[in-house]
C-alpha cells in the first residue's frame, strides 16, 4: 500500500466523462433516495438532479469549487490529478499549457484548490521538531549585513513543526516573537509526553516551558546530537523553497499561506498516490 500509484490511465477509467464526474460529487454530498420516497436521476444536459416523484431539484456542485465553472469537470479532475502528483509544485502556466484554458481560468483553478486545503487540527505528538524560517523579500543585506535589518523586514515568517514519521504543520506569522512561538505551540503540538527538539534560540525559553525539550547549537557548528536534531524540519524549509524558486518562481505574502497548505497537504499524504488523490478529492468537493 504504501507505494501504491495513481495514474492518467486510472484517473481516465474513473473519470471518463464529465456525467461520472457528476455523479461522483453527488454521491459524495447527497443521497440517491429522496425523502418522499423517490429517487434523485440526472437531468440531460444539465448539472441538475430531479428526484422522480416531488421533482425537487439538486445542483451537486453548489458549494464546491466546481460551482458556476464552465470548464469541463474531466478538465477540472485533470487538474486535481496533477496537482496531487506534483509534490514540488505546479505552476498555473503548466496547467494552462496542459489542458489549454487561459492562464486567467488556471490560476484561479490551483487557486481554488489550494485553498480547499485544510491543515490537521490533530496536535503533533511524540518527537516533535519546531523551526522557523524566513521566506521571500528582495534585497541584498550588502557588505558586512549593513542592511539586514531592512532586508528581513521584507521577509514573511513561517513557523512549523513536524512529528517525526508523522505530520507537519507550517503557517504564516508575523513576528517570530517567544509570543507567537507559544501560540502556534498550544494550538498545534501536544504538550503532555511530547519531546520538542529545536535550535538554541531563547525565544523557546519562554514559549516552550511546558513542554520536555531539547536543543542543538547551530552556532557551534552542532547540528546532530544522537537523536536530537532539527534536519525533518530543515528539510522541509529546503523543499518548500527549492520548488518555489523552481516551479512558481514567485509567491506574494497575500497568497503565501495557501501554497504552504499545499505543501503540508503534499507531505501529510506522502506514502500512497491513491490515498493522495482521494483525500484530495475529499477536500474540494466538501461543502
Amino acid at each position: 500500500m504504501k507505494n501504491q500509484k495513481y495514474s492518467i490511465r486510472n484517473l481516465k477509467q474513473d473519470f471518463p466523462t464529465d456525467e461520472a464526474c457528476l455523479d461522483f460529487i453527488f454521491d459524495a454530498l447527497h443521497s440517491r433516495k429522496c425523502s418522499c420516497g423517490g429517487t434523485y436521476r440526472s437531468i440531460q444536459g444539465r448539472k441538475q438532479y430531479q428526484c422522480s416523484q416531488c421533482r425537487f431539484q439538486i445542483a451537486p456542485t453548489a458549494g464546491t469549487i466546481f460551482h458556476k465553472s464552465d470548464t469541463p469537470l474531466t478538465l477540472w479532475f485533470h487538474a486535481l490529478f496533477v496537482f496531487s502528483q506534483a509534490k514540488s509544485g505546479f505552476s498555473a502556466k503548466q496547467l494552462e499549457r496542459e489542458i489549454g484554458v487561459t492562464y486567467k481560468c488556471a490560476w484561479r483553478m490551483l487557486t481554488l484548490i489550494r485553498q480547499s486545503l485544510e491543515q490537521g487540527k490533530e496536535k503533533l505528538c511524540g518527537s516533535v521538531e519546531m523551526d522557523e524560517t524566513y521566506f521571500g523579500g528582495r534585497g541584498k543585506a550588502g557588505a558586512d549585513n549593513v542592511n539586514l535589518s531592512e532586508v528581513m523586514k521584507k521577509k514573511t515568517i513561517i513557523l512549523g513543526a513536524v512529528e517525526r514519521k508523522g505530520n507537519i504543520r507550517a503557517k504564516t506569522s508575523p513576528n517570530a516573537r517567544a509570543r507567537s512561538l507559544g501560540k502556534f505551540l498550544v494550538e498545534n503540538v501536544e504538550s503532555k509526553g511530547t519531546l520538542l527538539l529545536t535550535d538554541e534560540s531563547n525565544r523557546y525559553k519562554l514559549s516552550a516551558r511546558m513542554y520536555d525539550r531539547k536543543m542543538v547549537k547551530h552556532r557551534r557548528k552542532e547540528y546532530v546530537r544522537g537523536t536530537v536534531h532539527t534536519n525533518t524540519i530543515e528539510g522541509f524549509w529546503g523543499h518548500f523553497k527549492r520548488s518555489v524558486r523552481g516551479t512558481h518562481k514567485v509567491i506574494s505574502p497575500k497568497y503565501l499561506p495557501f501554497y504552504l497548505d499545499g505543501f503540508v497537504f503534499h507531505y501529510n499524504n506522502r506514502h500512497n498516490d491513491t490515498a493522495r488523490f482521494s483525500a484530495l478529492l475529499g477536500a474540494v468537493v466538501r461543502v
